[in-house]
């Protein structure tokens, strides 16, 4: 997979900037540049470090484009998608896909394998079941969960490495990259500020990329929100260069039946996972953190850390609710000393 991003890279940089539905571009003393836009669903900001005005100008504008291309390849919500595309007709023929796609399907069957089927982009059946894909709370009967049951399975994705092709084992499969695509995006995009020699942050909501260093600073800080307070953060991690990932379930949620759900299925269970309150992996490979911190989550504070530990250069924080109802933390050994927790928190 890791090959594939600067080749797509050096292709999104030759795309035109996507239409801009929601921008602030802010270009302040000190070498800094920012822009925001509204895409993949979430207000994604790009910041660049370093260079000229002129350059950091013209890389945000190439970090946009990668960015829009993800969206353009990797939607569920858009019927021009490639995804689309592949959700419609490979459950009937073998469907060729374009070297991104490919790589990030890829790389969430590894995690899916890892996490024995913890993280699963068949979950499309179900989130839709559940009301996640339209916004409209549905609390699924039995007969609905079982109906679901079978199409749910990354094993109904047949990939073919030669050829390039995936097919589906059965009709009525759905593939959702909420879970990784984001990931691979960030990523995506921080590699065009790192082509044109600059450092700098992107942010894609629960999905960050920290390139280089902040100015003036040598090291990042990466705050972890309290799950209890809405505006407050449990502590930070101090963090080099990297992928962020976050997956929480007070990030999006729907109310059903007098009752909260939060938007992480737990794709075993068929419903949505309460057995973390937070997970933030951090590593240099964006498409994999991100589609651990959803694993994790789903897997709980003690294996959803051995499985992110089981990934070379990744470290991860998990926050969770104790059997006294007290929050709790657990993270890799490699974080003890670089995460500082808020008193009273």
């Amino acid at each position: 997979m890791r090959r594939i991003v600067p080749i797509f890279a050096a292709a999104c940089a030759l795309l035109a900037p996507p239409p801009v539905l929601h921008a602030q571009v802010t270009s302040p003393s000190g070498g800094v540049s920012r822009e925001f836009r509204y895409i993949m669903g979430t207000s994604v900001e790009v910041r660049a470090y370093n260079g000229d005005e002129g350059t950091r100008t013209v890389a945000i504008a190439e970090a946009f484009a990668a960015i829009a291309e993800v969206d353009r390849l990797m939607s569920n919500y858009r019927n021009d998608s490639e995804l689309s595309g592949v959700n419609t007709r490979a459950a009937t023929e073998p469907v060729t896909l374009s070297a991104p796609l490919f790589s990030v399907i890829a790389a969430a069957q590894q995690v899916s394998d890892r996490s024995g089927g913890a993280f699963d982009i068949t979950v499309g059946p179900l989130v839709r079941l559940w009301g996640f894909h339209d916004k409209k709370p549905h609390l699924p009967t039995d007969p609905e969960l079982q109906a679901v049951k079978p199409l749910v399975d990354y094993r109904n994705l047949l990939l073919d490495e030669a050829s390039h092709t995936i097919r589906f084992a059965r009709p009525g499969v759905e593939i959702d990259l909420g879970g990784i695509a984001k990931g691979f995006a960030v990523e995506l995009a921080a590699n065009v500020l790192k082509r044109h020699g600059l450092a700098g942050f992107i942010d894609a909501g629960g999905n960050q990329y920290m390139l280089g260093l902040p100015p003036g600073k040598s090291s990042w800080t990466v705050g972890v929100r309290d799950p209890d307070r809405a505006d407050g953060l449990i502590g930070a991690i101090d963090s080099a260069a990297g992928s962020v990932s976050t997956s929480a379930g007070y990030a999006t949620f729907l109310t059903a039946g007098g009752k909260r759900y939060g938007h992480i299925m737990d794709p075993r269970g068929l419903h949505p996972s309460e057995a973390c309150l937070s997970v933030t992996t951090i590593a240099l490979d964006g498409t994999l953190a991100d589609a651990a911190s959803t694993a994790a989550f789903v897997l709980g504070p003690e294996r959803g850390l051995a499985l992110i530990d089981s990934f070379p250069g990744m470290t991860g924080l998990i926050v969770y609710r104790a059997a006294d109802g007290k929050v709790a933390i657990a993270m890799s050994k490699a974080l003890e000393g670089r995460f500082h927790r808020i008193a009273g928190s």
